[in-house]
């Protein structure tokens, strides 16, 4: 069976806001495989604000997004007191219908909350394109969770990434513990075997193999 072609967008400003508010450690690389598994990923966009007051603030950031797959948008935005405004919605949009006219998906992924997005969720559904949304239920519009296809819960996901992730730490753990134990049993060299000697009896007398074996040989007659 022929695998579902998938579009992701991720709106990192909105995205990344809630996971600093949850004090959440989001690995971006492996979202993007979640989103994708099971499915043939066409492409992954993201959208990253600058600060005019600090441009390079994100570039480690950047860096590691293009490393993950995603390809990265940036926009300088303004400064507004003492914040800056960057606002995405009009590049998202017009990306999106691209992509479903254009390279005419299955589905297409929509991660952010922004209620704004609704009328796009909804115009490209009507091509039928099924669209998922990917977001924090707490900080998702109710328009968006009424009218995408389908909602993708990233409080569930990050859970079952914990989750993974000290599992494999506690097998590793295990993996130690039973090195250590055997690396404490064993010698120096892994061919010599230590006998006890009995502190009273000054010397040990230790048949050669030849004679270990003539002596269960005789035993067993």
């Amino acid at each position: 069976m022929e695998k579902e072609r998938v579009v992701f967008f991720l709106d990192y400003a909105n995205i990344n806001r809630a996971v600093r508010e949850k004090r959440y450690r989001m690995d971006y690389q492996d979202l993007l495989h979640y989103v994708g598994e099971h499915r043939f990923l066409v492409e992954a966009y993201c959208y990253v604000p600058i600060n005019p007051r600090n441009e390079h603030r994100r570039d480690a950031e950047i860096e590691e997004l293009w490393q993950s797959g995603y390809i990265v948008i940036t926009k300088l935005g303004s400064i507004a007191g003492g914040t800056y405004k960057c606002n995405f919605d009009v590049e998202i949009t017009m990306d999106v219908l691209k992509a479903a006219y254009q390279v005419k998906p299955d589905i297409i992924v929509l991660a952010s909350g922004d209620a704004d997005f609704a009328p796009l969720v909804q115009e490209v559904r009507k091509g039928g394109i099924r669209v998922e949304v990917a977001a924090f239920e707490e900080t998702t519009g109710a328009d968006m969770l009424l009218k995408c296809s389908g909602f993708i819960n990233l409080a569930v996901y990050y859970d079952g990434y914990v989750a993974a992730q000290e599992s494999e730490t506690g097998e590793d753990s295990v993996q130690e513990q039973y090195s250590d134990l055997i690396q404490s049993q064993a010698g120096d060299d892994e061919d010599t075997v230590k006998i006890p000697v009995d502190p009273t009896v000054k010397e040990t007398t230790i048949l050669a193999p030849d004679l270990i074996s003539d002596s269960i040989d005789d035993l067993s007659l």
